[in-house]
């Protein structure tokens, strides 16, 4: 009996599913659309709000305080690592909790690994300079980011 609460207690709860939310304002029905992967306090978000941004956004949202990004950009090196790939290191937009990746390619190109990969591993930097490694487990993204850029091509109709 000690030996199966022991082992219950060692294997790792299921990722919850990507949830994806799609919003239309009351007043002037534009469409946000988020695809959005909570993990060991950490979110990863792929969204889109065709008013605002031309094509999708990727955000990470973690549970530490990340060191602000450059003064005048906002940007500081990120590291991330999909699968057993070369890790890539890029400038992402950094404010407090929050990274965001920028430029149509670059982004076009982090989906494309996303949508295949089975992990991710994003490394950035705390407010004290420590490493902060947020992973991501990303079996089964694909149908939850297709149906959130999806609803804002459509205008919120997927």
């Amino acid at each position: 009996m000690f030996l199966i609460a022991l082992a219950l207690l060692a294997a790792e709860p299921p990722v919850p599913p990507m949830r994806v939310e799609v919003v239309r304002d009351a007043i002037t029905d534009e469409v946000k659309a988020f695809a959005t992967l909570s993990e060991g306090g950490n979110r990863l978000v792929v969204s889109c709000a065709p008013e605002r941004h031309e094509g999708p956004q990727i955000s990470f949202h973690s549970r530490h305080w990340l060191a602000r990004g450059n003064m005048l950009t906002g940007e500081r090196p990120v590291t991330y690592r999909f699968d057993s790939l070369p890790p890539q290191r890029s400038m992402w937009d950094v404010e407090d909790r929050r990274g965001k990746l920028s430029g149509q390619r670059r982004v076009a190109s982090f989906l494309g690994h996303m949508m295949s990969a089975e992990r991710l591993v994003i490394r950035a930097r705390d407010i004290e300079d420590r490493r902060v490694d947020m992973t991501f487990h990303l079996e089964n993204v694909r149908p939850a980011i297709e149906q959130a850029l999806a609803a804002c091509a459509a205008g919120g109709e997927a």
